[in-house]
């Protein structure tokens, strides 16, 4: 089969491998129709996080059973499913708390050895170990683009304006508009919020957070804290969703918000140890939040709200590439110039 592989730092190469196949009694063998490129790919292909030479990449996909194992229950071959990004079991004891993203058994799609030696959705197939837990069937007559990202980016931007505890009637800010940002933007807008935020650099994601309804803040043309308290009586956005990772877009979350408001980071960080504002966290009441997004949590609901047309997530797609053009792609999407990029086989 085809597939899209990490071959050193900014190289990614189209190879052929062999084509998987089932092994575990709970896996399902599933032949990917639609792949995505996402902003942590972007980590593996700079090397800002562990990935092994030879590993086959992206964890976005959605695509068609053919194999299953004895123990699978939920599925079939013929049955359309997305993935997220990463597997869990059901059974452990953090799984039955409801925190899937802290299962004992998680292993992560398309980061290779280091992260479970899964492979990737950058495929023609993919096999998806404990397939009960970690797919969800996509309803009837959705398209593969509007269900795609309810495996990661969509449940992304949910959980992080879930856990931004905004309340009705309430000013939200968004700290980056690439495609979690996007999303959060969408999904802040369920809770009923007065006025949405978008604070980026990039005009084009800027224009995409507007035609969603964001008020955009150009961060090279102010300082958006300075912007968002002129734009809220001088007091400060209730609270703030940062999408980004780096510490520069976390200070930002953090000085925009007012006393006693919340931080909500979902960005994926880009180191490992950083200072933190602790005296300006206490001396203002603040909450912070962070975490590795709760996908298995959220899929459901998300995908009925798309079939009840409350989301629309394919706005934020802006290129619609083959597999064979998946090099291109990805300096394209480095590069920033596409806002999402899918990937057909």
């Amino acid at each position: 089969m085809k597939a899209l592989t990490f071959r050193g730092e900014k190289t990614v190469k189209l190879e052929d491998h062999p084509k998987p196949s089932v092994q575990d009694s709970k896996d399902a063998l599933v032949r990917v129709t639609l792949g995505a490129i996402c902003g942590s790919d972007l980590h593996a292909y700079h090397m800002r996080i562990p990935v092994n030479e030879g590993a086959i990449l992206g964890h976005e996909f959605v695509g068609v059973v053919e194999e299953v194992g004895p123990e699978v229950r939920r599925f079939k071959p013929g049955d359309r499913v997305v993935p997220s990004f990463f597997t869990a079991c059901g059974h452990c004891d953090l799984c039955r708390r409801g925190w899937y993203s802290q299962c004992e058994k998680k292993s992560n799609f398309g980061f290779g050895e280091f992260f479970g030696s899964l492979g990737g959705g950058q495929s023609e197939f993919c096999v998806v170990p404990l397939a009960d837990h970690t797919m969800e069937p996509i309803p009837e007559g959705m398209t593969d683009e509007q269900a795609i990202f309810v495996g990661d980016i969509l449940s992304t931007g949910y959980f992080g304006a879930e856990r931004a505890e905004i309340k009705a009637g309430d000013t939200v800010a968004v700290v980056g508009a690439g495609p979690v940002g996007l999303m959060a933007i969408m999904c802040a807008q369920l809770f009923g919020p007065s006025r949405v935020f978008a604070v980026d650099m990039v005009e084009s994601r800027l224009e995409v957070a507007q035609g969603l309804g964001a008020i955009p803040i150009d961060a090279r043309a102010s300082h958006p804290a300075e912007a968002i308290k002129d734009l809220t009586r001088g007091l400060g956005a209730d609270s703030s969703i940062e999408c980004v990772g780096t510490m520069p877009a976390v200070e930002t979350a953090i000085h925009c918000v007012r006393g006693g408001g919340t931080i909500s980071m979902v960005g994926v960080p880009d180191v490992s140890e950083a200072s933190f504002p602790y005296l300006r966290m206490w001396l203002k009441d603040l909450t912070f939040r962070s975490g590795f997004c709760n996908v298995q949590a959220h899929m459901r609901p998300l995908l009925k709200l798309i079939e009840s047309r409350r989301l629309d997530p394919t706005v934020i797609i802006s290129h619609r590439m083959k597999l064979d053009q998946g090099e291109r792609a990805y300096e394209m999407f480095d590069a920033r110039e596409a806002t999402k990029i899918v990937l057909t086989p």
